[in-house]
């Protein structure tokens, strides 16, 4: 059964509880109230019972249900002296509200005593207003809170959503958050959410709780609920879910519902759904709660489809930037690609920050962009480096940090860029720069700057063993290199990761 979401209605006026036995008690007059319809009501709101007339008989309309069609069609107060008794027909409230009228009666034993009992009636009506103005003040009051309560829990939910729904979280990672989220607020006792396989990706289906279901049937069950949904309404709520056969086939233990498409490129449908809740119903405020959530989920997802895809155009200008370079020495061919995957192992080693661990493969890219502007002859040459030639080599520093400016994506990998020749004894350059004062990125790029350099074939010498590559890095840990960083990188199956990178596809622009 597919419902659409609407707003907390108004709280109708019920028959004040107790009213009628206090003022019979009290004065004798008996009260009955009656509803929009003219059908007399129970105190409590709840329409009273009618004896039915017998086979062939017809009903005869009492004089209070009566006076009460007549006060409802003429929308005012009504009275009538009848046989031993008079009446008043006190009209309460719009017919929208539910309860519209009350019918008054009281015994009178003579002519004497009517004046008196016109008063009492007109005391008793006032009464009778004032016990329903303040039970449906206090029903509009408990609507307020519990629409107040609903309000703060939405509001609570998608803030606590917004600290966690960071582009550079995997769905995964999101959906389990979004339906911890969920179920704790909603009190289910389970949540799901369920991605159909897309672009040779296979079904996704993310669970806290335990499903009344195998987590193998997922799919199955979304796929009947959103069948039974149409396109159009917006989420399903089915508290008797037993009672759709195939529904009680799939998940026999499945007892209530509630379930939000989640659109999906190519026009799929994923959905978030809630199952089960431990003597309570879903109903429209469960289902507000869903959708909302949903909602989050579906524009966090887009959101990020489309950053990964511009994050995925910018590597791939920057892999072609850096490609010239790398393309004026076949010696360096693929050493920039092959730092900034080093780099970013050594980071994840050390548990740095995901968009740290991000930014330094970016800067292990860019490290020589400078080298764009060196000669030829100084990279290809074979044997060691003049004084002057050296200068001019170690000015790529400085001008990759100037290349790079201006260009706001790639700002926070100047720095890195700059000073990743930098050592922690203070000789290195462009800076001087000693210990601390030397960010640690830098210092991570400028390790697996130096690793690959002493692992690929140079024109002034032939790699080096992988055991004396080692014993070089262990040998300067703390003049040149930064100690966390050896560790992380000595911790590594070294044979295996150059394995790994000889393997990858060379990239050239020759």
């Amino acid at each position: 059964m597919a419902v659409t979401q609407a707003t907390l209605p108004t709280p109708a006026v019920t028959a004040p509880p107790g009213v009628a036995q206090d003022v019979l008690r009290k004065t004798g007059v008996a009260v009955v109230f009656f509803g929009p319809d003219g059908r007399p009501l129970a105190e409590g709101g709840a329409a009273a019972a009618v004896a039915a007339p017998p086979p062939g008989a017809v009903a005869a309309e009492d004089p209070a249900s009566r006076l009460a069609r007549e006060a409802l069609a003429r929308g005012e107060e009504q009275f009538e002296i009848g046989q031993g008794a008079i009446r008043s027909a006190w009209v309460l409230g719009p017919r929208s509200r539910g309860v519209a009228v009350a019918v008054g009666e009281l015994a009178i034993t003579g002519r004497e005593s009517l004046d008196v009992g016109r008063r009492l009636l007109a005391a008793v009506g006032e009464t009778v207003r004032a016990r329903v103005r303040e039970t449906a003040t206090c029903l509009e009051n408990e609507a307020a809170s519990e629409s107040l309560l609903q309000s703060f829990e939405e509001v609570s939910l998608l803030h606590h959503l917004g600290e966690v729904l960071r582009v550079n979280r995997s769905e995964e990672d999101l959906l389990e958050r979004i339906c911890r989220e969920l179920r704790d607020t909603i009190d289910a006792e389970a949540t799901a959410a369920y991605l159909p396989g897309q672009g040779g990706a296979g079904p996704r289906t993310i669970v806290v709780g335990r499903l009344p279901f195998a987590a193998a049937d997922v799919a199955r069950v979304v796929d009947h609920l959103l069948e039974g949904m149409g396109r159009e309404p917006p989420l399903l709520i089915n508290n008797h879910c037993q009672d759709d056969p195939l529904l009680a086939h799939l998940a026999p233990g499945l007892r209530r519902v509630v379930l939000v498409p989640l659109p999906v490129a190519d026009g799929l449908r994923g959905a978030l759904m809630a199952a089960n809740r431990t003597g309570e119903e879903f109903g429209s405020p469960d289902a507000k709660l869903v959708r909302s959530t949903a909602s989050a989920g579906t524009i966090f997802v887009e959101n990020r489809r489309l950053f990964r895809e511009l994050q995925e155009m910018m590597l791939d200008l920057v892999r072609a930037l850096v490609s010239s370079v790398d393309a004026k020495d076949p010696y360096t061919c693929g050493h920039s690609e092959r730092v900034a995957i080093i780099s970013r192992r050594i980071a994840a080693c050390l548990r740095l920050p995901d968009d740290d661990v991000e930014l330094v493969y970016l800067a292990g890219l860019l490290h020589d962009i400078g080298k764009i502007g060196t000669p030829e002859s100084i990279l290809r040459k074979e044997g060691r480096l003049g004084p002057e030639e050296r200068l001019t080599i170690m000015q790529h520093c400085e001008v990759g940090f100037n290349i790079l400016s201006g260009i706001h994506k790639l700002e926070s990998a100047r720095e890195v860029v700059l000073l990743h020749h930098e050592r922690l004894d203070g000789t290195g350059y462009p800076r001087g720069l000693k210990g601390d004062q030397i960010p640690l990125l830098a210092r991570i790029v400028g390790l697996a700057d130096s690793f690959d350099a002493m692992t690929s074939n140079r024109p002034y010498r032939p790699m080096l063993p992988l055991d004396q590559v080692r014993r070089e890095i262990e040998r300067h840990t703390g003049t040149q290199f930064d100690s966390r960083a050896v560790e992380a990188l000595l911790g590594m199956n070294l044979e295996q990761v150059l394995v790994e990178l000889e393997s990858r596809p060379k990239v050239s622009l020759q």
